[in-house]
């Protein structure tokens, strides 16, 4: 008999801003992807709770983009799915990396407060996948934009966590709050044990393997969470056949008679929900989640460092720029011919967020370094970079001269 009583599915997209496809073409299916899950979650409104279909947005700048074009009827549908809890908006802009410092990723937040306030979605977990760590002050950043789980996937090509796996635990930030946190299989986890695809395998080869890696880190919870993905794995659509699978996969005696867990597709929030119900006592780790193969970086050494110089020159612009607004002579008192135009700041900060984002090279890069599909995907990760510059530059510009004539007026005669 297994040690579990059932297993969370969370069924989401990798969202690789690149990689399996140029990136204008990522967006496009990305878009695709939103507009199928909402046919595929309202298809499945009637069905019993455990079993219908959910999914989770893992990363919301492709939700933030298809947003701005879908039309009133759609936005209304997604959002009373989201309200329903068949559809989870999560925090994380993209699957990040920790070349992001505290005010780029408090930048990268940014956007929650309009997705609550003009969509009313909640917003109370964020996820990332891939990636192997980010920085501590990750965790009081959440907690402070309201927060209250977090998800790892780990690629551990190259990689590794700093804790086994799976595990919940408590991640003790610098401020001494914790923040709920998973350190989970990778994200396309699931559908290599066989959820979405095949019950024999689940059943006779991957759960009694499961059972004994359980056993030897002396997991605490009788449930697990268990990330999946369309076998495409990487930008990939939704799986339509998943809350089948989860039917048949009950619907099995020995499921039944309490032999093997049962699975339920879930959302995070139902995840975190279903861990306190538990009333288990978490492990607490304290420390920074020290990332292993964020090494694409070094590959464009020197746009990362055009990229790190735009970001100081922003953070110069909005401290200027915070002291002239205290001083009644911010960008809202000045003429349009003294300030930046009104959306150079979120495109400058975007575009560094955009470069920073883990996803370097094509998945052919090594095999074919040469290739169109090498080239063309490096040039749009470059137009991050070099976009940062140029608006760092203007912003930066603008806020210096703003001051030296405040300086000057302030000097009067003298």
């Amino acid at each position: 008999m297994s040690q579990l009583d059932e297993i969370f599915v969370v069924h989401h997209c990798h969202t690789d801003i690149g990689y399996t496809h140029d990136q204008p073409v990522v967006w496009d299916l990305q878009r695709r992807f939103i507009e199928r899950v909402i046919d595929l979650a309202e298809r499945d409104l009637d069905r019993p709770d455990d079993e219908a279909f959910r999914w989770t947005v893992e990363t919301i700048e492709p939700l933030l983009r298809w947003l701005r074009i879908a039309d009133d009827e759609r936005i209304a549908r997604f959002r009373a799915l989201e309200e329903r809890g068949r559809i989870e908006v999560t925090a994380m802009l993209g699957n990040l990396t920790p070349l992001y410092d505290q005010a780029e990723f408090v930048e990268s937040l940014r956007p929650l407060r309009r997705l609550r306030e003009a969509y009313g979605f909640e917003i109370r977990t964020a996820m990332n996948g891939d990636v192997n760590g980010h920085n501590w002050p990750v965790v009081d950043r959440l907690l402070d934009a309201g927060i209250d789980g977090f998800s790892m996937a780990v690629n551990r090509h190259w990689g590794s966590a700093p804790v086994e796996r799976p595990m919940a635990f408590r991640w003790e930030g610098p401020s001494g709050r914790t923040l709920p946190t998973y350190n989970g299989f990778q994200y396309g986890g699931g559908y290599n044990m066989g959820i979405g695809r095949d019950t024999g395998a689940l059943a006779d080869r991957w759960l009694p393997h499961l059972d004994e890696l359980l056993d030897h880190i002396d997991y605490p919870l009788p449930i697990l969470m268990v990330q999946t993905t369309h076998p495409f794995f990487d930008n990939n659509p939704p799986l339509a056949e998943l809350p089948a699978f989860v039917r048949e996969w009950n619907d099995r005696p020995d499921v039944a008679d309490g032999e093997l867990p049962s699975l339920r597709v879930a959302t995070p929030t139902e995840w975190w929900e279903a861990v306190d119900a538990c009333d288990a006592e978490l492990p607490v780790y304290r420390g920074d989640w020290s990332d292993y193969w964020s090494f694409g970086s070094i590959t464009s050494a020197r746009e990362t460092a055009v990229t790190r110089e735009s970001r100081r020159r922003l953070r110069t612009a909005d401290a200027i720029e915070a002291a002239l607004t205290a001083a009644d002579s911010g960008p809202q008192n000045r003429s349009p011919v003294r300030r930046s135009g009104p959306a150079e700041r979120e495109r400058a900060w975007r575009a560094v967020t955009m470069y920073d984002e883990h996803t370097w090279g094509a998945d052919v890069s090594v095999e074919r370094p040469e290739s169109e599909d090498t080239r063309s995907q490096w040039h749009h990760k470059a137009k991050h970079a070099y976009d940062a510059r140029s608006r760092s530059l203007l912003l930066r510009r603008d806020a210096v001269a703003e001051l030296a004539r405040c300086v000057a007026d302030a000097g009067g005669d003298r």
